[in-house]
């Protein structure tokens, strides 16, 4: 075990968390870990075909509430720019309603990010129509964690 802003994490059993919490070098990009996802084949342009993609996603199992949250990897203090090139983690769920608040439930251990070392970010809004700015009442659900400054 190791405490880490007094916090105690066991470092043989999440070696990456430790590794996370430890590191003050000030803004940084998380690295990128290595899944399965990566041994998938793709086309030229980076495309997973959909038989290679629905015999992915058959093959994995439903994480466990502590998976889901150290899968993160959170938004380094001072970060500016896009995520969207980065190894930081974003989740976005958009639909309607019943399908929102769905999808939401099984992402609640996220909740737990929300400490001394990461807060939770996270914007809930109903969904404009980009031709006449109306809202369509859909809504979209962006989660993400993001270190302390």
């Amino acid at each position: 075990m190791v405490k880490v802003d007094g916090e105690w994490l066991c470092k043989s059993c999440d070696p990456d968390e430790v590794e996370a919490a430890t590191t003050t070098t000030g803004p940084r990009t998380p690295s990128q870990r290595s899944a399965t996802l990566e041994e998938l084949p793709t086309t030229t342009s980076g495309s997973v075909r959909k038989e290679d993609a629905m015999k992915w996603l058959n093959s994995i199992s439903e994480p466990t509430d502590r998976q889901l949250r150290n899968a993160f990897l959170p938004k380094p203090s001072g970060f500016s720019g896009s995520t969207y090139p980065t190894s930081i983690s974003n989740v976005r769920v958009t639909g309607d309603p019943k399908f929102v608040e769905t999808v939401a439930g099984l992402l609640k251990p996220i909740q737990e990010l929300e400490h001394g070392q990461t807060r939770v970010e996270i914007n809930l809004q109903k969904t404009e129509d980009r031709e006449t700015g109306e809202l369509t009442g859909n809504y979209a659900l962006y989660l993400s964690v993001a270190e302390r400054g």
